[in-house]
């Protein structure tokens, strides 16, 4: 409870003295709170990994067996048995009170939802690879998320989003070289930009706040790798695009979404900024993840459409904007009170820092001695960042308290 009510502060749905009396009013102990917290998760994590595990299961037996099972009946467990765990998780979460179990019967009934449309597929020999089954998956889980409350279906949702954007790049791209990478990596941190917008939005009322953390967590993972992807040097090596910029044949509705994945992202974050503002709440960091958002979009537009000139510009400017995202998100981190936040900049952090060692003295060191020395800056530098990040979290604490 001392977690919830602090992000409810920030957010300023509550005052600090509403905070206290809240947390006051339950008669917890910090250990046993923590304790609770710790079971729970132990119990989430379980029940998600075995609905993967039995999905997984389900998926290769009838892929081994797919062959010998009349067409009839196919169909039949198909559409008999998918409806029948979306009841039995149902059953669970709604009428027997098993929330954790329940949820994850439901993320397994949407696994096997899509495996359902695939063998359907199968079934009347229609291209499994198609990018629209995907999609078809995407639409059919979305909603799902919604009605249930469920974070990992929501999750689960976001990644068929991104995985059928994916299969619609690959699909309607011609060709094989860097220019396709390039704008596929822009699209994506437009698209992660538009996530991340969406989650803000969510989160400025109260009916869709429960879903905010995850779209904004799903959001800042796919910008942040995006941008890491951007910032390699070899993607700007040939002369072709150093003359013309980005030179592939794409689709019309590939650059559609590239454009207004960009728009709906100002227009969400421009759009929480003024309900913040109309409300007269604390703004926090909105401003500035607002102008994050523009510059972000304006590197991802600009790489795509202006030729370089050499292989240096874009890897430095996408490499100052990667250290630029991971001080942001520190600082948010600590300023939000999200720990979520921290560990995010730390592993991208380790990332680049391993990754900028092993591209710049590869060609220069022996092997030997690159792997001896990049194990102990990974040694050294985890304990730094460990200790770092226990200072920080304890710093959070002490404010919370505090409050």
């Amino acid at each position: 409870m001392p977690t919830e009510t602090r992000s409810w502060q920030d957010q300023g749905i509550i005052s600090a003295e509403q905070a206290r009396a809240i947390v006051s009013s339950y008669d917890l102990t910090p250990e046993v709170a923590s304790s609770r917290r710790a079971r729970g998760r132990l119990v989430t994590v379980l029940s998600i990994c075995g609905s993967l595990l039995v999905g997984l299961g389900v998926i290769i037996f009838f892929a081994a067996n797919w062959d010998e099972i009349p067409r009839a009946v196919r169909l039949a467990m198909i559409l008999i048995g998918v409806p029948a765990v979306y009841a039995l998780g149902y059953w669970l979460k709604y009428v027997q009170s098993y929330q954790r179990v329940g949820a994850a019967t439901l993320l397994l009934a949407t696994i096997l939802y899509g495996a359902g449309i695939h063998l359907i597929a199968q079934v009347y020999n229609f291209p499994i690879n198609d990018p629209m089954l995907v999609s078809l998956w995407f639409l059919g889980v979305l909603p799902m998320a919604y009605l249930t409350r469920s974070q990992s279906i929501l999750v689960l949702a976001q990644a068929l989003f991104l995985s059928a954007v994916g299969f619609w790049v690959m699909d309607r791209l011609d060709g094989q070289n860097q220019g396709i990478a390039i704008f596929g990596f822009a699209l994506y941190l437009t698209l992660g930009l538009f996530l991340y917008g969406l989650g803000k939005l969510q989160s400025q009322y109260d009916l869709t706040r429960p879903y905010a953390r995850a779209f904004e967590v799903v959001g800042l993972l796919v910008t942040m790798a995006s941008i890491y992807l951007l910032s390699f040097r070899f993607l700007y090596d040939f002369f072709s695009y150093q003359e013309h910029g980005v030179d592939v044949e794409v689709a019309t509705k590939l650059w559609v979404l590239f454009y207004l994945a960009g728009v709906w992202a100002v227009v969400a974050i421009a759009g929480s900024l003024a309900i913040q503002l109309r409300r007269r709440l604390p703004l926090m960091t909105l401003p500035y993840e607002g102008l994050a958002t523009l510059l972000l979009l304006a590197m991802a537009y600009v790489v795509v459409h202006v030729a370089a000139g050499n292989d240096v510009l874009y890897p430095v400017l996408f490499n100052l904007a990667l250290l630029g995202g991971i001080a942001g998100l520190v600082f948010a981190g600590y300023f939000r009170g999200r720990e979520d936040l921290i560990n995010l900049a730390i592993i991208f952090f380790g990332l680049d820092v391993v990754t900028r060692y092993f591209e710049l003295s590869w060609d220069l060191l022996d092997r030997s001695l690159i792997f001896i020395v990049a194990g102990l800056i990974l040694l050294g530098g985890s304990c730094l960042l460990e200790r770092g990040r226990r200072k920080v979290f304890q710093r959070m604490e002490t404010q919370g308290g505090a409050a």
